[in-house]
């Protein structure tokens, strides 16, 4: 039996690598998506510094004013590079341009929002003193509607991160219930063809 035992643990250890190597080729959570989620939390974050930056520039004293606007012209390019990517795609920065429907809605909903708030931080930058109450307020108004927006992407993003992630799970479950079959399948026929030598041998 010893001879017989070696086989099925040898079987056992052959699937056992196959599942691991199955298993492993499915990430639980695709690291594009994860690095997109990122962005998004970066690009709320830049158009907060715009905020705050834009309300130094209204209400602090002037010394304060050169590293304001020093911010906002470093900001601005990454920004819109990064806005542009969301909309069509940047490889780049990982983005694809295939994103789902229903991000891409919300993406093109927070568009507008980003655009008045960009054209009117240009203006700012173009003149900056003094700060022109009127862009002043276009900001304020619409950096607000884009982080809320920018944040249900965020959201939206990490729904069809669980919803993946289950299917991933699901094939992973699905193939090591089948290669456990396999085994089992194995390991009865394997012992079936030694009772039968045995049985044989008696018989002799």
């Amino acid at each position: 039996m010893s001879h017989t035992k070696t086989r099925i643990w040898g079987i056992f250890g052959i699937l056992l690598i196959l599942f691991s190597i199955a298993f492993s080729a499915l990430p639980l959570i695709p690291n594009s998506t994860l690095g997109v989620i990122r962005i998004i939390a970066r690009q709320r974050a830049i158009g907060q510094q715009i905020v705050k930056d834009v309300l130094i520039l209204a209400y602090r004293p002037p010394p304060e004013h050169v590293q304001a606007i020093s911010e906002i012209q470093n900001a601005l390019p990454v920004w819109e590079q990064v806005q542009a990517g969301l909309q069509n795609g940047d490889s780049s920065l990982g983005i694809s341009p295939n994103l789902p429907g229903d991000i891409k809605l919300l993406l093109l909903q927070a568009q507008s929002d980003f655009t008045s708030v960009d054209t009117a931080t240009h203006q700012i930058l173009a003149h900056p003193s003094p700060i022109d109450q009127t862009q002043l307020s276009i900001i304020l108004h619409h950096e607000h509607g884009y982080s809320l927006a920018m944040f249900q992407v965020s959201d939206l993003f990490e729904s069809h991160i669980r919803g993946i992630s289950q299917i991933y799970f699901g094939i992973g479950t699905a193939i090591s219930v089948g290669l456990m079959f396999i085994w089992v399948t194995f390991f009865r026929k394997i012992l079936r063809l030694e009772r039968e030598k045995e049985a044989q041998k008696e018989g002799d």
